[in-house]
């Protein structure tokens, strides 16, 4: 029911796309085992997605594999942006540590 760490990503992705686009997204962790593979992973992910993003609105259609694989909920909010894309993505995750 708390806060645990936080996370910094660097995203890379090829495919069609034209834009740019600015979100945040939160992981909830649905287990205590999901939580302590995430830790010891390496913090690589993959994914595959449709999405567009407009100053009033965005939508994503995606599977990444740290939610596919586990039992971990991935939320997207606060997106904004121009951008429309469908893209294959790789994803490193790394603990900010304070």
């Amino acid at each position: 029911g708390v806060t645990v760490d936080y996370y910094s990503t660097t995203k890379a992705s090829a495919g069609l796309q034209i834009g740019a686009q600015q979100y945040a997204h939160v992981l909830f962790f649905m287990t205590d085992d999901a939580l302590m593979n995430f830790r010891r992973s390496p913090g690589w992910a993959a994914s595959a997605n449709i999405e567009y993003a407009t100053p009033e609105r965005g939508e994503t259609l995606a599977a990444e594999t740290t939610t596919s694989l586990s039992p971990v909920i991935a939320v997207v909010f606060g997106q904004s942006g121009l951008r429309v894309g469908a893209t294959l993505d790789g994803v490193k995750y790394s603990r900010i540590i304070p």
